[in-house]
Order: C-alpha cells, then structure tokens, then sequence
C-alpha cells in the first residue's frame, strides 16, 4: 500500500471518534492474564506479525482533508513504529490483583495519540508470579465484538504452534490476510439481526443533508429530524414510529449512578463462575445464558442501590446495550457495525424469577425488533453532523441511560500467546456521553467473568457491586435448585 493512500472513514467510525471527551474516553481496553511471564521480543514480533502485518488500520493514522472540512481518512502513518505503541512495565508490589486493577484504572484515563495509529498494548509483569498483557483500541477501528476477535487472532490453540512457525501456525480465530478488507468470525450478544447496513448508511446521509439542508444546526428539538425526513419520504411509517420512541425516551432515572463525572476511572472484575452452572440456571427458568446473566446483573445493581440508601422503588433503571449487525456466514471488517438499544433492568422487581422474567420478555422482543437498524442510522446521522451538534446528540442520548452493559463469548478452550496459556480473559467497553457505568460479561474456557469500570467520583466502591453479583448468583443457583427437589 502506498504510503499516500487514503481510505475514507465511515460516518459511524468517525462517530466513535467525536464522541472522545475528557471524562469518557472511546477507548476499549481488554486484559489477558497468565500464570507465566511472557518473553517481551516474543510479545513484540507477534504483534508486529500478526496485529501490524495483517490489519492495516493498526498502522493507519487519521488525517482530515482538506483541513476544516470534517472528511476523515485513514492514512499509512509515514513515520510507524511499533515502539511508539508497547510498553514493558512490571506491576508494584504486591504484584496482586489489586495492584493490577489499579494500574488499569490509572492507563484507562490516558488519551491515546490521534497523529498516530489509535492502539496501544502493555506487557505487564510481576503479576501474581506471572504476567498480564493489556490491550488498548479506539472505538474507531473496530467494535468490540470484532477487537475481541482481532485480539484472538494473536494466539493459538496449542502451546507449541509457536515454536514450530509462524507458517505453520494455527490461530485460535481464523483470519483472513487482507490489508483493505480485514476480516474475522463474529457473534451477536443479544439475537441475529442480520440486515443490510448499507441500507441504513444511504438513510441516514439523505436524511442528514435533509437536516443540514433546513437548517438543522442544535440538538434542542430532536423530533425536528422526523419530521424532515417524512417529508423527504426517507421513513417508512414503522421506522418513523420507532424513531420517535427513541427520540420521546425520558432520561432515565436519578440514582447514584448518575451525575458529574471525574474521568478517574476504577476497574474491577470477578472470580470465574462455572458457565455450566449459568447453563443450569437458565434451563431451570426457561431461559438463555445471556437472560440469566442480564438478570443477575440487574440484582446486583438492586441490592448495590438498597446497600447506599437509593430508593429501588423510584423505578427501574436503562442500560445501554450493544447489538452486532453483521452476518456471521459474510465474516466481519474492521469498523463499527452495531447499533445501541436501550434495555430496562429491573432493579424494582424483589425476586430473582421476577427479574430475570422481565429481562427474558425484554430480550425476545429485541430478538425480532428492527429498532437496532434504526439506531445505526442515527449513528450515522450523527457522523455526518458538525462535531458541536454531534457532542450535543450523544449527551442527549447518553442521559437516557446509566449503564452500558454488553455480553461477549471467547474460546470455550484454553488459548496460547506466545506459547503460554492464558488464564482468563477481560474487557472494559467505553461509556458515552455522562455514563459512568460500564459492565462487561466474558466467557472464557467454561468460565464467565464479569467486569465492572466505573467514575470514581459516582462509585468508589465497586467491588461492593461484584458482591452483590456474587450473592445474587447465587440467590439464582439455590432457587433454580429448590424448584428442581
């Protein structure tokens, strides 16, 4: 590839890209633990092999052109290094899993260069005698569903396929070595919504030149957009009344969870809990692995509120949800190809069943709703605005939410960096706007583990929250139990 050659960033990435602000960075960050320290020229020739060498977004930089206009490209960088993008780093003593929490927390809050390819990765030692490999990427080269695969793309399913070459390696995801149309297998955390994205993209930029056409320049009468685009004939009746639903959506709640946010982030994450179990759990109450966790983490969320005095019976409370769009069977690119709904969690509900029957009723609807289209024009909408009216939209938006939740499932076996065996995987995805809430569900080698980033400044104590889970679950485990004797 030339070193002058441009590709044009998609209205949803550059999206991803504005919504960056000093309090929420769109930065996903993922963790990778293991009982044993991995060699650091190891860790750099397989990143620069395997993550450089085939996806060519990680050594792209952005460039806008011509300045001032708002078209961003994506751009060889001139001068990469992949130096300037691995750190070798030995956590403080104790070296527990405290220190390395904190340590997360702290590289969490940290910009990364936007002269420079969007990514960072650390190699972290003296954790528990052994090491932690901790991966950043900006929202802007890929969601998270495909990261997690560009992350599993680095390892292998034996310990020695290492040693014997990167020839005749076998990876742990398949993929595909194309530098313009990189690609990988991907999941759908909530259902298969599997439509034509390129539909929406065509919607959203007639609807959006209708807007910048009338005039459209704050976010203070949203509804305006409707009204634009059914007089263009952009919106089918449906799509125009789900539309409209989102756009009418009150903000949500007060709760400690919301409020001004300090941009220090704190990280968590809990011990492994037996996915057979979850399985258990949820063919006992007739319902998906996904339903059980959801719920489960609903309660946590109740019992976390009743713990600091929060009413529970002021109503539930939203989270934001993440829904891929793309078709497994066509594979997946690099980009953002997923839309946001928002999911009621019923912290008001008192029982375990309740709740998760909420969140199972819930779930089927959005299994065979085209509300996730609907938002991913609106991402694109949003994309194509000028960056003060954008910020304005995804304030807006994020105040209908606390939370961001998301669900994503890894290798159901043991995986291999650099010929070591990796403990457990975990990820953090970025929250929007004023959210100071996000929570992520991993399933690794027949283990689950939840994680938890939150500000600060709203939630200081959010192992109390992991607790929570952890009774919670429990809670869930022993009534699936009593209805079985």
């Amino acid at each position: 590839m030339s070193t002058h050659r441009r590709n044009a960033m998609s209205n949803v990435d550059k999206a991803w890209l504005e919504m960056d602000s000093p309090a929420n960075l769109m930065i996903i960050n993922g963790v990778m633990l293991f009982d044993e320290v991995i060699d650091f020229e190891k860790f750099t020739s397989i990143l620069q092999e395997r993550l450089v060498g085939r996806f060519a977004r990680f050594r792209q930089r952005i460039v806008e052109s011509p300045p001032g206009a708002g078209r961003l490209y994506w751009e060889n960088d001139p001068y990469f290094d992949i130096r300037s993008h691995i750190r070798h780093i030995a956590l403080p003593a104790p070296g527990d899993t405290k220190a390395l929490q904190r340590l997360v927390g702290e590289l969490m809050s940290a910009p990364l260069e936007r002269n420079k390819p969007m990514w960072r990765f650390y190699l972290v030692e003296n954790v528990e005698g052994g090491c932690a490999v901790f991966g950043r990427i900006h929202h802007c080269i890929a969601d998270g569903i495909a990261l997690i695969q560009v992350l599993l793309s680095l390892t292998d399913e034996t310990p020695d396929a290492e040693a014997k070459g990167s020839s005749t390696h076998k990876t742990a995801i398949p993929v595909a070595n194309d530098h313009d149309s990189e690609s990988e297998s991907s999941f759908n955390p909530l259902s298969p919504v599997f439509k034509l994205a390129n539909i929406a993209t065509q919607t959203a930029s007639q609807i959006a030149k209708a807007a910048i056409s009338q005039g459209f320049q704050t976010w203070d009468n949203p509804t305006r957009l409707i009204e634009l685009a059914q007089a263009g004939g952009l919106l089918t009746a449906a799509s125009a009344a789900i539309l409209t639903k989102l756009l009418v959506l009150p903000t949500d709640r007060k709760s400690i969870f919301k409020g001004k946010l300090s941009a220090l982030k704190k990280v968590v994450w809990s011990e492994p809990l037996d996915l057979d179990l979850v399985k258990q759990i949820g063919k006992g109450m007739d319902a998906t692995v996904n339903d059980v966790l959801v719920a489960a983490v609903s309660g946590a969320l109740r019992r976390y509120l009743l713990a600091k005095g929060d009413p529970v019976k002021s109503g539930d409370m939203r989270a934001m949800v993440p829904v891929n769009l793309r078709n497994p069977k066509e594979g997946t690119k690099l980009g953002n190809q997923f839309a946001l709904v928002y999911l009621n969690l019923p912290v008001s509900l008192i029982s375990p069943e309740e709740r998760l029957v909420a969140v199972k009723r819930q779930m089927d609807v959005l299994k065979s709703s085209p509300e996730p289209m609907i938002v991913y024009q609106l991402l694109n909408f949003i994309g194509m605005l000028p960056g003060a009216i954008a910020e304005q939209a995804t304030t807006w938006f994020s105040t209908k939410a606390s939370a961001i939740l998301t669900n994503v499932p890894g290798p159901r076996q043991t995986i291999y960096f650099a010929g070591k065996a990796m403990k457990r995987i975990l990820f953090w995805v970025p929250q929007s706007g004023q959210i100071g809430l996000g929570i992520s569900v991993m399933s690794y080698a027949g283990t689950v583990s939840l994680g938890i980033v939150v500000d600060e400044s709203l939630i200081p104590d959010p192992e109390q929250i992991l607790e929570a889970f952890k009774a919670e679950f429990s809670e869930m485990a022993k009534y699936v139990e009593g209805k079985e004797n």
